[in-house]
């Protein structure tokens, strides 16, 4: 038997590890690992954003085709409630407030659940007092961006003020709390040989800020001391100054790294009581982000490659190491785990075991990747449904072939007009795989149709339509008259 460690940090782009070929932004701990592991490099995430990632990671299963934001099932068997029927102890650590705010009930299937305070739309006091946190400064560079934000205008920076009152050291951010925690639970139980960790890191989701000596390494300017202008929490388009927009990547890299850095604390620790020789680590991403492309930082609907691209790191101690081109989906995490386990896979799972199928030199069966948010956000605009990945390119699906977008990958020209054959074989294959995954009827032929008719009303759109009854996301509820 062997320990198993997931960890899953919200918001991390591909392109943004050494390991993954990035010279710039400084990932040691995270490189470290990747070069004793097996690493894929076409790992896409499926559905999107947090919640219904986790969904498809915990459950194994596509949505019909993808899965909304809603509550974790009850009726649905996940990945921690199997491993716990084969003995194994499951303990959930994080930071990633939605898990169990809102009822969205990821701690059920643990049999322990530990949360860590710190990160956007956390509610874990209510407090008179919004003093801006240590690191705050205004900055003339946000001067044409707009006027200071009035805390108390904007639930999600207010939440942010309340979660982070008193942070002084470096010590005090959620991150270096999450990895310690973490540690904790290592130290505690390192005689074990069957436990299960999942570590749900939130950074580096906005908002993009890190302590000031991580700011410090990606912004040289004159006598610049890390500190953070609030108004990059509400700046959304590039249409602003380069200025402005440097800062703004500069703290997402700088919290990149600064994840990194808390990650390798976790490592040491791994080492430190004797765990490593017994303990697998798999390291993955829910989605990435735009830093500027698109005409956006953040994240934006249809999902594209700087979206959705996403590491995929297994280590496991005598398996060896290496680099696979196999596509990986979140769904994959629960056959590789159960493999990893020695147990199998619950009927009803679709999930592939992606390490074993690397180590003996083979490429799982799927030839692509899907990517969306649920099909009940599809309505309106031609072009936000979903999109495919091939390896070459990206196709962004809409009801009519000719309102589709085609990129290569890495690239963000539209070039769906020099090559219809492709859009075409591409648009088939990916019809016929949401046919395959259980979509309604009613919606594939939508597409089929090239939206002749009107977007189906009151189909499935997902296998747990219509969801649960009275559930309202509790986004505009933050902080509401406190």
């Amino acid at each position: 038997m062997m320990n198993i460690v997931v960890i899953v940090i919200d918001t991390l782009r591909y392109d943004h590890l050494g390991t993954n070929g990035n010279e710039e932004i400084r990932t040691p701990d995270l490189d470290r690992l990747a070069a004793e592991s097996w690493v894929f490099d076409r790992s896409y995430s499926a559905s999107y954003p947090t919640i219904p990632h986790r969904t498809d990671a915990m459950t194994g299963r596509y949505g019909g085709p993808f899965h909304p934001w809603r509550p974790l099932r009850f009726d649905v068997h996940t990945l921690p409630w199997t491993l716990a029927e084969m003995g194994y102890a499951t303990q959930l650590i994080h930071d990633t407030p939605h898990l169990v705010n809102g009822g969205h009930n990821f701690d059920w299937p643990f049999a322990a659940c530990t949360g860590i305070s710190g990160a956007e739309a956390d509610r874990p006091w209510i407090t008179d007092s919004l003093d801006w946190p240590e690191n705050w400064r205004l900055d003339p560079i946000f001067d044409a961006v707009g006027k200071p934000p009035q805390v108390s205008d904007h639930p999600l920076i207010a939440t942010y003020v309340r979660a982070n009152r008193g942070r002084q050291t470096s010590d005090d951010w959620n991150a270096a709390r999450l990895f310690s925690k973490a540690s904790e639970f290592l130290i505690e139980n390192a005689k074990r040989d069957r436990f299960f960790l999942w570590i749900d890191c939130f950074d580096p989701h906005e908002p993009w800020e890190a302590p000031p000596e991580f700011m410090r390494m990606y912004d040289d300017t004159p006598g610049y001391d890390g500190s953070i202008d609030p108004r990059i929490f509400t700046t959304h388009h590039a249409t602003i100054p380069e200025p402005a927009a440097r800062r703004i990547k500069a703290g997402y890299a700088a919290k990149v790294s600064w994840v990194d850095h808390c990650l390798g604390e976790f490592m040491d620790t791994i080492e430190r009581t004797g765990l490593r020789e017994r303990t697998a680590v798999l390291v993955t991403s829910d989605h990435g982000t735009n830093l500027g492309e698109w005409g956006v930082f953040g994240k934006t609907w249809p999902v594209r490659e700087f979206e959705a691209h996403t590491p995929f790191i297994v280590h496991v101690p005598g398996l060896g190491r290496g680099r696979s081109d196999s596509f990986v989906q979140p769904q994959d995490i629960f056959a590789t785990v159960m493999g990893l386990a020695g147990g199998a896979v619950p009927d009803g799972v679709e999930s592939f075991d992606v390490l074993s199928a690397a180590r003996d030199g083979r490429r799982t069966p799927r030839t692509f990747a899907l990517s969306a948010s649920s099909a009940d956000t599809w309505q309106g605009e031609p072009t936000k449904t979903f999109t495919m990945f091939d390896g070459e390119w990206c196709l962004i699906m809409a009801a009519r072939t000719r309102d589709c977008q085609l990129m290569r990958a890495g690239t963000q020209d539209d070039v769906a007009s020099e090559h219809s054959e492709v859009v075409e074989r591409m648009r088939t294959a990916a019809l016929d795989e949401i046919a395959r995954r259980g979509a309604d009827p009613a919606l594939v032929e939508w597409f089929r149709s090239e939206g002749a008719n009107p977007f189906p009303k009151n189909c499935p759109l997902w296998d747990g339509w219509p969801g649960p009854a009275g559930y309202k996301p509790y986004f505009d509820r933050l902080y509401k008259d406190t």
